[in-house]
């Protein structure tokens, strides 16, 4: 796995990435300043590097995401994936349900402000999770980059994701986008099993919210086949070879 070598970092191996492309650079600075993602652009360039690594390294299996927000990422991992290689989008595509027990006061201070109708989308714009017909904004906006879903080997799934989010073949690269402690343990605990020797799953989530990051380490604990990819704020982890 070329691509993949580990150098040692801070006491540990940090696995050595690719460079990305001049067009995939643009195409991050564009998503973002269309406003059609809420990671920032390291994260989304660390994403856009494992999935690189993914591809070149012909590691078998799907693309997916587990919350999509308006598409902008899901847009990056289209570019970055080969035109026969599915990836799907789960998504309540709405309102996020609220965080659980398990979630820190960081995760319900945040959702009392998206409850009460008051949350800020980008730089001004309406709240995705405000907005109508979210499944068809995303789906409009994966067109416009010239990913069209039916012609493009994308699906988009609505719902909650105990219910709809249950691969069957392999996972090559997840990206998980959920916030809170038991919506990121059940994409763990569906994807993990599914994933990959050479694949990656990340977490947007990792610094952001207590939870998410709570989910992640028991992940860590509990598996030794797995080993950190990057982690700059976001997480991703690879399954080893």
């Amino acid at each position: 796995m070329k691509h993949l070598m580990n150098l040692l970092f801070g006491g540990k191996r940090r696995p050595k990435l690719p460079a990305l492309e001049a067009k995939t650079e643009r195409l991050i600075a564009t998503v973002r300043e269309s406003k059609l993602t809420y990671c920032g652009r390291p994260k989304l360039e660390n994403l856009a590097r494992a999935a690189r690594a993914v591809v070149a390294d012909g590691v078998a299996g799907d693309f997916l995401e587990a919350g999509v927000a308006l598409g902008g990422s899901a847009i990056v991992l289209a570019h970055l994936k080969e035109l026969g290689r599915p990836l799907y989008l789960y998504d309540v595509f709405g309102m996020i349900p609220p965080p659980g027990t398990l979630d820190g006061q960081d995760a319900h201070e945040r959702y009392a402000v998206i409850a009460s109708g008051q949350s800020q989308g980008i730089r001004g714009d309406q709240y995705y999770g405000y907005v109508e017909d979210l499944q068809e904004v995303v789906s409009r906006n994966l067109t416009t980059y010239g990913f069209p879903p039916e012609q493009s080997g994308i699906h988009l799934i609505p719902g909650a994701f105990e219910q709809t989010l249950q691969p069957v073949a392999p996972v090559a690269l997840a990206h998980i986008d959920c916030d809170w402690y038991e919506s990121v343990r059940v994409c763990i605990e569906r994807i993990v099993p599914n994933l990959s020797a050479g694949g990656v799953i990340g977490f947007d989530d990792y610094s952001s919210y207590s939870g998410c990051s709570r989910a992640v380490d028991e992940l860590l604990q509990s598996r030794s086949d797995l080993e950190i990819l990057y982690r700059d704020r976001s997480i991703a982890l690879r399954r080893k070879v």
